[in-house]
């Protein structure tokens, strides 16, 4: 067992030297710069809000982008204080990024 074990390894330790030369370089942004990105709510995607805004999964994206269709855009960022789970705290952490 010890044997197959020793081979196995042998086999598979130079993936792991191969892994790092096959990712893609990670954009040059600085954490600060990340944070402050803005986000336009009528024209942003589901998955461009995830990303853009804390504490916004997929399922609250989607129904940020529910809630836009329904309004036909968005007028006033507190518009989204209808969005069941967002509250007055998510929207002050993420007013910074947000857009019209």
């Amino acid at each position: 067992m010890l044997r197959k074990t020793l081979i196995v390894t042998a086999m598979l330790s130079p993936l792991l030297w191969l892994q790092p030369a096959l990712a893609e370089p990670l954009p040059n942004l600085s954490p600060q710069a990340q944070q402050l990105q803005a986000v336009n709510l009528n024209t942003a995607t589901a998955e461009q809000l995830a990303m853009g805004l804390t504490g916004v999964g997929l399922k609250r994206a989607e129904a940020i982008v529910e809630l836009r269709t329904k309004l036909g855009g968005f007028t006033d960022v507190n518009q989204l204080l209808q969005v069941k789970g967002i509250g007055p705290r998510m929207l002050e952490l993420n007013r910074e990024r947000i857009q019209l």
